[in-house]
């Protein structure tokens, strides 16, 4: 037999075990923000951020489907093959390396998702232009600058923004040139 515990020892241990998780968790959290944070994927001023941790379906009919998931990995169905686990931007393309096995070239599968500017996120198409290299373009809105979205209002018959919801400053400094 064992040496009796005292049930308010083995109470006090099992909260000082719980505490000693809660604070690895929060540490571990802090960690994940300080390295998205850290990021500069995500452009100057954050406007690919909205896309962490969303997934966007496209399904053109036939036999496979494909699910892009910026900054995190591309798939396709059926039997999820993974065309590769976000790399990094070049020249303005996102590319993603180190996907599931390819039997043709002996490597891991590849993609690169052109982006352009589009009033929703949503994969415009997908091609395999070489053996297991894919091609997608990615609508979004985060590609979209001023000036695009000036040119789709004025397309579109609508007025312009004023200045301040543009991004520009020259309402504000005519407020402050009256004072």
């Amino acid at each position: 037999e064992g040496l009796p515990t005292d049930p308010e020892a083995e109470r006090l241990r099992g909260e000082h075990r719980r505490a000693l998780d809660a604070v690895r968790d929060a540490e571990r959290s802090i960690k994940d923000v300080e390295k998205l944070l850290g990021a500069d994927y995500f452009g100057a001023d954050g406007e690919w951020f909205a896309l962490k941790g969303e997934c966007f379906d496209y399904a053109p009919g036939g036999e496979f489907s494909y699910k892009l998931c910026p900054f995190d990995r591309a798939s396709q169905d059926p039997g999820s093959v993974g065309l590769g686990n976000w790399d990094k931007w070049e020249d303005g393309v996102m590319t993603f390396s180190g996907g599931s096995h390819c039997w043709a070239t002996g490597t891991g599968r590849k993609a690169r998702v052109s982006v352009q500017c589009g009033e929703a996120n949503v994969v415009l198409s997908v091609d395999e232009p070489e053996v297991c290299t894919y091609a997608l373009v990615f609508a979004t809105p985060a590609a979209c600058d001023a000036s695009m979205l000036a040119a789709a209002r004025e397309e579109a018959g609508l007025p312009p923004l004023p200045a301040a919801e543009a991004g520009g400053e020259e309402e504000e400094e005519k407020e402050h040139d009256e004072l």
